[in-house]
């Protein structure tokens, strides 16, 4: 796994700090509003940044559902928006997958729009 704090010029951020995140830029909302997530990969926004990892830093990564049951991001890329891009280990599901809202489906998972990103040190 990435540690920011290994790496020159690197992001300076500790496990578990977080940042609020638009899990997928596709579906816009604010915090609460629920969107539909399926498999995939998944490009989140920074929603309510922090001084190393600004407001309107995109994320790139994937997103599970399993069988409509939960629901887990991992991003592994920052487009920062001063043009860099560095690795970096956030997870929606600070000790693994979250539990969807009701009314979920295979392929079909309801969940907020917008939630917080952990950063990990290993994946969930």
């Amino acid at each position: 796994m990435f540690k920011g704090w290994e790496k020159p010029g690197a992001l300076r951020l500790d496990p578990h700090e977080s940042v609020q995140v638009t899990i997928d830029r596709r579906q816009p909302g604010l915090p609460g509003d629920a969107g539909v997530f399926r498999d995939g990969p998944v490009t989140g926004v920074v929603f309510k940044g922090r001084k190393y990892l600004p407001t309107g830093t995109v994320f790139s990564g994937r997103l599970w559902t399993g069988d409509g049951t939960f629901l887990l991001a991992r991003y592994t890329e920052a487009h920062l928006p001063d043009g860099r891009t560095l690795p970096v280990c956030f997870t929606i599901g600070e000790d693994g997958p979250v539990e969807p809202y009701k009314n979920s489906k295979p392929g079909a998972v309801r969940y907020s729009r917008v939630d917080v990103a952990y950063v990990v040190d290993r994946w969930p």
